[in-house]
């Protein structure tokens, strides 16, 4: 347990990249936000800042989201390692929090959609006739996959998990529309508003580490 007065706010820590500095309400679910969010960032350098960005924060709670500037960032070549590495930054995240008191928080990353424009639709459409994958469908493939990890790493060691994936993807698994800004990548406010409704349900009454 953190050394917090009764009568002290909850404190909930978010750290990752883009994604989660844009989810920067002033409070969430009766926790107050500190957002630690930086954009690019990818979670081995998410880890190696979790000492001074998170533990010595002292928290109640810290929401671990982000990993898709590791396949982003990452040579194609080497993406089985890079996933390797994101699991075990993931997996050492957790550990740290649950040695210094803090509740940890999983969430499972978003995927993509392909960008606006007539250029980019032409070339999908030319990709798929081909029966060739697109850079879209590269990146969702292991953003599901290591989803599904972080999915059973929740339920495993009884993490609360928030499926972010799930609530701004449409039946084929792609980013819907209207929650993504025109570069296919980042998320809309309409997104953040969608995720915001969805935190707040899913941690009313979280109990403490």
């Amino acid at each position: 347990m953190n050394d917090r007065e009764d009568n002290m706010p909850k404190t909930l820590v978010i750290i990752g990249a883009s994604y989660a500095k844009g989810l920067n309400p002033k409070d969430l679910a009766g926790y107050q936000v500190v957002n630690k969010g930086i954009n690019g960032e990818q979670s081995f350098e998410m880890l190696g800042r979790f000492e001074t960005d998170v533990i010595a924060v002292k928290p109640d709670a810290v929401l671990i989201w982000g990993f898709i500037n590791d396949i982003f960032r990452g040579d194609a070549t080497q993406i089985d390692q890079i996933v390797k590495r994101t699991r075990e930054s993931t997996a050492a995240m957790v550990a740290m929090a649950k040695k210094a008191g803090i509740t940890p928080i999983l969430a499972t990353e978003v995927t993509i959609r392909g960008r606006e424009g007539w250029k980019e639709a032409a070339q999908e459409l030319v990709a798929n006739v081909l029966g060739k994958s697109s850079y879209q469908d590269y990146v969702n493939k292991h953003v599901r996959e290591t989803n599904q990890w972080i999915r059973q790493m929740a339920a495993q060691e009884r993490i609360q998990l928030l499926d972010f994936e799930a609530v701004l993807a449409d039946p084929r698994g792609v980013r819907k529309k209207e929650f993504s800004k025109p570069d296919g990548s980042h998320i809309s406010e309409a997104g953040y508003e969608a995720l915001t409704r969805y935190v707040e349900e899913r941690l009313k009454g979280m109990p403490s580490q």
